[in-house]
């Protein structure tokens, strides 16, 4: 497995990220048993990065994984907009997985500059806590091009984990080359960049092979985040990564799971759903939750919104 520098963040980090979005409660939802096994056997085969968030509920997965797999590099984020916030979420981190050191911190789900100048407090109390060592690196995570070419202006930021992908598909202001365009302008700045959702949320896995090789090959891009669930999608991966001459057969092998957003029939049509989603793909129609499973990317954070808890990716 390739180890590649993160931009300017000091980070080493494996080319293949582990994304733990998958396994969390949000979706498959592992045990932190079942978890933490799949990440100290992705370790074995060289994957030394990962990505999670405080939403996401994985931290006691990686901490049991981490007694095994003591090298990796943990990536989280969390939704911060002044000190007091990212204090908290930070505190969560540390004591989540079990280290008093986060390699890279993110601000999680940004937009726009204006995003960015509202939370610029937040980012101001990660830099200060970076420039202690309590932090390897300051970043930002987001679905929106805007937000990439604003980064930037804020001389804190190390590492942006945008989504990208060769159909462009969850971009929310924009095509995949008004993306690939930004992202250039900020590895100039020497930013780091490590991309999110090379699939598309799962609606590229029927073209898996050639998904994989824009991310793998896209010189724009330091590491690539993926979510995997079993040992053989890791194999799959990894080989891909790797370059090994078998991996498209690995990858095709696993091209018949296909992904959906389910709602139960217990959903009372509250709507906080629909106003979480950022692809704009639930709606209430009739009193009920609907969704146009062609725009949601299945991360699932509808699902955490759902005081119901009638919303699951499957």
């Amino acid at each position: 497995m390739q180890t590649r520098s993160l931009g300017r963040s000091g980070l080493k980090v494996s080319q293949l990220c582990f994304g733990t979005l998958t396994m969390s409660p949000l979706q498959c939802n592992l045990s932190p048993r079942e978890g933490a096994d799949l990440l100290i056997y992705a370790y074995e085969q060289g994957v030394r990065f990962l990505d999670t968030a405080d939403l996401y509920g994985t931290y006691p997965h990686i901490k049991l994984a981490l007694k095994d797999a003591k090298d990796y590099v943990i990536s989280t984020k969390a939704y911060c907009y002044d000190r007091e916030t990212a204090q908290a979420a930070l505190e969560r981190a540390f004591a989540g997985v079990g280290r008093d050191y986060i390699d890279l911190f993110m601000l999680h789900e940004q937009e726009s500059l204006y995003t960015l100048r509202g939370h610029e407090e937040a980012l101001i109390y990660l830099a200060e806590q970076r420039d202690k060592g309590h932090i390897g690196a300051v970043g930002i995570s987001t679905h929106f091009c805007a937000c990439v070419r604003a980064a930037p202006r804020f001389g804190m930021i190390d590492v942006i984990h945008p989504l990208i992908n060769v159909g462009g598909i969850g971009i929310q202001d924009g095509a995949r080359q008004d993306m690939e365009q930004a992202i250039a302008d900020a590895r100039a700045q020497n930013i780091g960049i490590f991309a999110m959702k090379p699939l598309g949320g799962g609606h590229l896995i029927a073209s898996s092979s050639e998904a994989l090789k824009y991310a793998v090959e896209n010189p724009l891009l330091d590491a690539v985040a993926l979510g995997m669930q079993t040992r053989q999608e890791i194999d799959a991966n990894v080989a891909f990564f790797d370059g090994l001459p078998n991996a498209p057969e690995q990858l095709e092998a696993l091209q018949h799971r296909q992904r959906r957003l389910m709602v139960h029939d217990w959903c009372e049509g509250c709507g906080r759903c629909a106003e979480r989603c950022r692809q704009q793909a639930i709606a209430i129609v009739n009193g009920r939750a609907v969704v146009d499973q062609a725009r949601c990317v299945f991360c699932g954070y509808c699902a955490k919104a759902c005081p119901q808890f009638c919303i699951k990716v499957v």
